[in-house]
């Protein structure tokens, strides 16, 4: 992992005195996730999700714990990093949101995985999602820039066509135009952000040429809403 992309993520977290935070969009949330919670693990850290995760089967989550009890908020004490959700099917499922808020109340931090993306880079939202609940102090909205010159089609787009009838796309490629457009459509990047401050982070950006990093960089810092836009790279991409 670039531990300067956390490092820096932490640092704007910490100025927004954040602490229970919500996760969305595409290319590596599960791996953002990871890694603040290593970044904030002296302090307490519970991880949950307000729609699906990987089963622990079919995923190694470097946890300390891993709680599928719904009914029963695990203990997060200093030094831990803990895992909660519920048994759904072959992935793990949301826990009650009023056990949750309360449980995040005794946590040092809560990190929430707020929408999937099938481990699409891009992805445009659907009616449901994200689901953030209401009480985080902030969300941090993830787009993977390795998306950047392929194919826009479902195997780098998640809900393509979705996309496409929202907003008349003829596109062929993913392009800048198309991570603007992303940004300014009301089921984009940002959607179901406006009560909260916005951290946009651009992950896999050593999968694009350095023009186009620093042209997304200005093009997040355009947007009112969006209170810090960094880029940087995490491996593990879920």
């Amino acid at each position: 992992m670039a531990f300067s992309l956390f490092d820096e993520l932490g640092t704007h977290i910490e100025s927004l005195s954040a602490r229970r935070i919500a996760v969305t969009g595409s290319g590596g949330k599960t791996s953002i996730i990871i890694g603040l919670a290593d970044q904030f693990k002296e302090e307490g850290v519970l991880i949950t999700t307000t729609t699906h995760l990987a089963s622990p089967r079919d995923m190694e989550y470097p946890f300390d714990e891993i709680a599928i009890d719904p009914n029963n908020p695990p203990k997060v004490e200093p030094g831990r990093q803990v895992l909660w959700a519920a048994p759904d099917s072959d992935k793990l499922g949301s826990v009650d949101p009023e056990l949750l808020q309360e449980a995040s109340k005794l946590a040092g931090y809560t990190l929430i995985e707020a929408d999937g993306a099938r481990r699409r880079p891009f992805k445009f939202h659907n009616e449901g999602e994200p689901v953030i609940p209401p009480w985080v102090d902030c969300v941090i909205a993830v787009v993977g820039l390795s998306g950047i010159g392929k194919r826009l089609d479902e195997e780098t787009f998640h809900r393509e066509r979705e996309y496409r009838t929202a907003t008349g796309s003829k596109e062929a490629w993913i392009t800048l135009d198309t991570l603007d457009a992303l940004l300014d459509h009301p089921d984009g990047i940002l959607k179901g952000t406006s009560a909260h401050p916005v951290i946009l982070v651009y992950n896999q950006s050593d999968a694009a040429r350095d023009e186009v990093v620093a042209e997304a960089l200005r093009l997040g810092r355009t947007k009112k809403r969006i209170t810090a836009v960094l880029a940087g790279t995490c491996r593990g991409e879920v």
